[in-house]
């Protein structure tokens, strides 16, 4: 079976880890023929996330890729034809012809001619798990996620949406809401990672007989952890993993800025802490922001970044190693979890309150517009005097997610070659 797993974003690490879990699953259950597209190939060009296994990497169909060092020339071409052109006119021709429900004869204009064959190829198109069904991303769905699974349906390939999010959607054209639909409606199956995500889908009308609740991808990791120390008797050691995305104004950011330095300064000061900065983006996005907290922090001596490029196994033994850790990133969060290392979770959107409603820990999760550096540290505080007890709720359930997501994608390829 020749399989085309799409959506997969290079340089997130989140994403990174989700596509190890996937690919290590397809090659668990016989399948031998694996292309994976990805925003930028070359991320993947040494492959220090692929189990061992044939696997070929392509663009996107919208195609975002730009080589690492580019000239300001290419940077003005890559702007023009790969974003706004796409943007502009490919991605409303799609939509219409989706919503139309036929394929048009232009498509092979519209799209990338690496990832129109590889899905004219596929036996079956594998959306990778994540969140790419929102407007939180762009409010006129206008995304290169969205447009290569609109490219799949068009094709007429089964398409299933692995261990996805759902919403929330605020559209801005009357177009995107049935463009949505069409997706939703038209995919093989649809496996949710998350309650509020169901009720996404109710509210556009789109039948709940092909969805199926299942864990986050990443809780399928659950054995790469080599070293399961109890958090009490790991280093004295705080880890902190940031999300830049919503925080466009400067009050906003000088506030973030302010909280997170106000906590780390709790955390040194008071219990002598460690504290250890993971960036979740390779290209380095969220560096700006940890810069940033790091000059406000008193004492910056306790203070170190995690430099370079640590695979999704390395990265999460290393939150492993970790007493407790403080995530606002989803899957830094899910790290945490996986490595049943004592999680402050800051929720920007309900999939990290409903994770942590899973664990029983809503207790240790707090929403980004609540958050202040006082109910920060009163949070880190409760957490910090009962680790052995989260920590050992945190492995017993991420335990049981594993046997449960392993099932869940196993009965997936199941029923695809069931129904052929």
């Amino acid at each position: 079976m020749n399989v085309l797993v799409i959506n997969q974003c290079s340089t997130n690490k989140g994403d990174r880890a989700v596509l190890y879990f996937v690919l290590r699953e397809l090659k668990a259950n016989g399948v031998g023929q694996v292309t994976v597209s990805a925003s930028n190939p070359e991320y993947w060009w040494d492959k220090p996330d692929f189990p061992n296994m044939d696997v070929q990497v392509i663009p996107w169909g919208w195609d975002i890729s730009r080589k690492k060092d580019v000239s300001f020339i290419g940077k003005v071409f890559h702007l023009f034809w790969k974003v706004k052109l796409h943007r502009r006119i490919h991605f409303p021709l799609v939509r219409d012809a989706l919503i139309a429900g036929k394929r048009p004869w232009y498509l092979r204009l519209l799209v990338n001619k690496k990832f129109l064959e590889a899905v004219e190829k596929a036996d079956l198109v594998i959306s990778t798990g994540g969140h790419h069904l929102t407007t939180i991303i762009a409010g006129s769905i206008k995304t290169p996620q969205i447009f290569d699974m609109a490219v799949a349906l068009l094709c007429g390939k089964p398409l299933m949406l692995w261990s996805q999010s759902v919403g929330t959607f605020d559209f801005k054209s009357p177009a995107s809401e049935p463009m949505i639909r069409k997706i939703l409606s038209g995919a093989e199956q649809i496996f949710i990672r998350d309650e509020a995500s169901e009720q996404e889908i109710q509210k556009l009308g789109v039948l709940l007989e092909r969805v199926s609740k299942t864990p986050e991808s990443v809780f399928g990791l659950y054995d790469v952890v080599e070293s399961r120390t109890t958090p009490g008797d790991r280093p004295n050691v705080m880890g902190v993993s940031i999300w830049t995305g919503n925080k466009q104004t400067s009050p906003a950011w000088e506030h973030y800025i302010q909280t997170f330095a106000a906590l780390i300064d709790h955390a040194v000061e008071r219990h002598g802490y460690k504290v250890r900065l993971f960036p979740m983006e390779i290209q380095g996005a969220d560096r700006p922001c940890i810069d940033d907290i790091i000059k406000k922090v008193r004492k910056k001596q306790g203070c170190e970044i995690v430099e370079g490029f640590p695979g999704t196994v390395d990265h999460i033994n290393a939150i492993a190693q970790c007493k407790v850790f403080v995530g606002h990133k989803t899957h830094s969060q899910i790290f945490s979890l996986v490595a049943a290392t004592p999680l402050l979770a800051v929720a920007y959107h309900k999939k990290t309150q409903d994770f942590m409603a899973q664990f029983g820990l809503e207790d240790c999760c707090i929403a980004d517009e609540q958050l202040s550096a006082e109910k920060l540290i009163k949070m880190f505080e409760q957490i910090n005097n009962n680790l052995a007890q989260i920590g050992q709720k945190q492995q017993e359930i991420t335990s049981k997610m594993y046997e449960k997501i392993r099932e869940d994608f196993k009965r997936m390829i199941d029923s695809f070659l069931a129904s052929g």
